[in-house]
């Protein structure tokens, strides 16, 4: 086999060991999850997940970067086809609810990763950073929208700062079974919040 072809086969590996990961601490929890169980997800060894990450708080670590950055594909894969900022921002709120498995379990995983990260200050860089390009979705958006001259001359980042933690505030009650929060009722408060906060006439979208 030729070097890209090894490297191929180690970049799959890499990814179908972090495929497994990611997945069994969302739906177990992180300190409910054993390297045995990751390998036999994989239908492989201890060592072999080993070699990839040395220790436990690397299999975490990376797969929430995988995590994300599948998250972020996605989203990105919807939102280049809307040109409207408004109707963009819209619908990355909807990609934002905690509705089905893969939502659910991605939330599961930031949930568990806030968690980690404030007892491990080694974590925080790599949090810091995913935070950063959440945060960096809605402030493009808003220029776009302001661009457009469909949104409020207002302060992108003071906006984001208010919609990304409102998000992450209902999605922590609805994950942790909250009886005063639902989905429908996080998507109502949320486009609240874009409606008296950013839109110039909600009739514009």
């Amino acid at each position: 086999m030729s070097d890209s072809g090894d490297a191929k086969g180690s970049q799959e590996r890499r990814n179908a060991i972090l495929e497994a990961a990611w997945q069994l601490i969302a739906e177990r929890g992180y300190h409910h999850v054993r390297v045995q169980d990751i390998a036999r997800i994989c239908g492989t060894s201890t060592g072999t997940i080993h070699y990839y990450f040395p220790g436990k708080d690397d299999v975490l670590r990376e797969a929430l970067r995988y995590c994300v950055d599948q998250a972020f594909e996605r989203q990105g894969a919807v939102l280049s086809q809307i040109d409207n900022a408004h109707k963009r921002l819209l619908a990355l709120i909807e990609l934002q609810l905690p509705i089905g498995t893969q939502v659910r379990n991605e939330w599961s995983i930031w949930l568990q990763f806030w968690s980690e990260t404030c007892l491990n200050p080694s974590l925080r860089p790599i949090h810091n950073d995913f935070y950063a390009r959440w945060m960096e979705a809605v402030v493009s958006i808003v220029r776009r929208g302001q661009r457009q001259e469909i949104f409020r001359d207002l302060d992108p980042v003071g906006f984001a700062r208010l919609l990304t933690s409102a998000t992450d505030g209902a999605a922590i009650k609805i994950l942790t079974g909250a009886p005063d929060m639902t989905i429908d009722g996080m998507r109502t408060m949320l486009v609240s919040i874009v409606d008296r906060e950013l839109t110039l006439s909600p009739s514009v979208a």
